[in-house]
Parts: structure tokens; C-alpha cells; sequence
């Protein structure tokens, strides 16, 4: 678990697993090992298995706590969900929750969940299951769900067995309990975050820009899964809508990371799954790890 603190504002890494089980050529249809030399060694073993080809990938969210209100950023795949034929994301069963109450924040305490996308390992924890039905698991928080990724799913169901349970498990239910906001590029949440719209991986993906006595941070979802992405912006995933599209936002995300000295927090870097991203020149981008305790 990581801890760090951007300006006024407290943040907890909570980390529900490590997925090993992504294939670096499937996943990344572009990927280049020989791309790669000049990383290779922090990239292996931990980030990158040049022996299996593997990718590692963290599923974790972000607890904010701004002094005025307690923000969870995305939360991961979730416990007891139905996610054949993605095994291993299964009726999980994890101490996400226990994790997270080690912070000192209980369910209870959370006010915004922010959902960069609707992926299944970005919206499972918006539920839990209690008596046979799903339940908000943050009974007091308002989700808020990005309108034009929300109406797409609707009008779009997916063939994607994962993701369309995922819908129906973990996002519906809390549309349906009234704890639903939708929001859009530019929307205000608690007087500290900014979404920005960042399309391509979904059609509505967002990103959320955090401002806290002066200092900057940029919370970015599946913008980057993982950090070769930094390194070779344009390699999009096998996960991304339009790869072209999620190649132009993730460049401008740098860049604006650069321009901003913003810190970094993706969803899925491996521990310390954070740090500052370099202007390498010529349009290219290099990454200062670190932040965390």
C-alpha cells in the first residue's frame, strides 16, 4: 500500500492483486521487445517477463482525502462476481475492503467514487452482494459515471460477456439506487478535481486532474496500463476501442503531465505505481518513479 500526499491532500494506494496473466504481444499489438533494451533492466523480471512475455499489471484504486471530502478513484474487479471466462477475476474473494479500512477510511466514509471508465476492473467494488441482491458498497457516496461512457453501454451492449455482467452487476444497481451523477469533460467534483475527457480506450473514458495548494496530480485510468506506454506512446492495447484515439489522448496526457509537472497515478502500475513523466524531446517522454512511502 502506498502512501503519498499531493499538496493538502492524503493518498492511499489500495491494491486488490497483481494480474500476471497478460501477454505482452496479445495485449499490445504493437509490442517490440527490441523496443525495450534500453529498459530492460528495471522493466524485468517485475513488469515484464522476457521468459514468458508476460505483463504485470496492478489492479488497485486510489483514496483521496482532500480535508473536505474522501474520493475513491476506480475500484478494480471485486468479490463474488461473475467474470467467465476471465477466470482468475471470478467470484474473487480479497480483503480489498480491510485494505482499505487500514487507511482509517471505512465504506461509510467514502463521499465521491470516480470511475475513470466501466470496465469490470474499474467499477467491481461499486457493489457488494447481500442477500442475493447488489448493494452499494459505499452507502453514502455519490459514483460518478462519465454520461457519454454511460449512455454508450446502453445503447451498445457488449458481446463481452465480462463487461456487459459488469454493467449489469456493478453499475445499473447503483443507477438504480440513486446514487448515480453523470458527468462530463470539465465537470468540478469537490472544488479539487477536474474531469478531462480522454477517449480512445472507451468512447468516454475521462481522466481526473487533482489541484491541491499548488501541486498537481493526474489520476488516468487505462490511458497507460502499463509504463512501456510512456515509452512508446503510440502502442495502444487489444483492450482499446480506437487505438489511434487512445495513442492521441495518452500523448496529450504526457504532455500535460510535462507542462503541469503533474504527478502521474495510473491504474495499473506496479507499487510504486507513480511519478513524473520527462520530456525526453522529439516527442518522446521518459518516467521519474517515486512518491511513495
Amino acid at each position: 500500500m502506498n502512501h503519498l500526499r499531493v499538496g493538502d491532500a492524503e493518498l492511499f494506494r489500495i491494491e486488490e492483486m497483481i494480474d500476471t496473466s497478460f501477454v505482452a504481444t496479445d495485449f499490445i499489438p504493437s509490442f517490440d521487445e527490441a523496443a525495450l533494451a534500453p529498459h530492460m533492466d528495471w522493466l524485468a523480471p517485475n513488469h515484464y517477463n522476457p521468459a514468458t512475455g508476460g505483463l504485470s499489471l496492478s489492479m488497485h484504486a486510489w483514496v483521496v482525502r482532500t480535508g473536505r471530502h474522501t474520493v475513491l478513484i476506480d475500484t478494480c474487479v471485486g468479490n463474488d462476481k461473475d467474470r467467465m471466462p476471465r477466470a482468475h477475476w471470478h467470484q474473487m474473494d480479497t480483503p480489498f475492503l480491510d485494505r482499505l479500512r487500514a487507511t482509517g477510511v471505512a465504506p461509510e466514509d467514502i463521499d465521491y467514487v470516480m470511475c475513470t471508465h466501466l470496465h469490470p476492473d474499474h467499477v467491481g467494488w461499486n457493489t457488494k452482494l447481500e442477500d442475493g441482491r447488489w448493494v452499494p458498497t459505499f452507502p453514502n457516496a455519490k459514483y460518478l459515471f462519465g454520461e457519454v461512457e454511460y449512455e454508450h453501454w446502453l445503447a451498445n451492449p457488449s458481446d463481452n460477456s465480462v463487461r456487459q455482467n459488469a454493467i449489469n452487476d456493478s453499475v445499473l444497481p447503483i443507477v438504480e439506487a440513486g446514487r448515480a451523477e453523470m458527468i462530463r469533460d470539465g465537470h468540478d467534483v469537490d472544488g479539487s478535481f477536474t474531469v478531462e475527457a480522454s477517449p480512445g480506450h472507451t468512447p468516454g473514458h475521462h481522466d481526473f486532474r487533482l489541484v491541491s495548494d499548488g501541486k498537481d496530480a493526474q489520476f488516468t485510468g487505462d490511458a497507460l496500463h502499463h509504463p512501456v506506454q510512456i515509452y512508446n506512446v503510440d502502442w495502444s492495447t487489444s483492450a482499446c476501442s480506437d487505438p489511434l484515439l487512445a495513442a492521441k489522448s495518452r500523448r496529450r496526457i504526457l504532455e500535460k503531465c510535462c507542462e503541469r509537472n503533474s504527478l502521474l497515478l495510473p491504474a495499473h502500475f506496479l507499487t510504486p505505481s507513480c511519478g513524473h513523466v520527462v520530456d525526453a524531446g522529439g516527442g518522446e517522454f521518459g518516467f521519474d518513479w517515486g512518491q511513495g512511502e
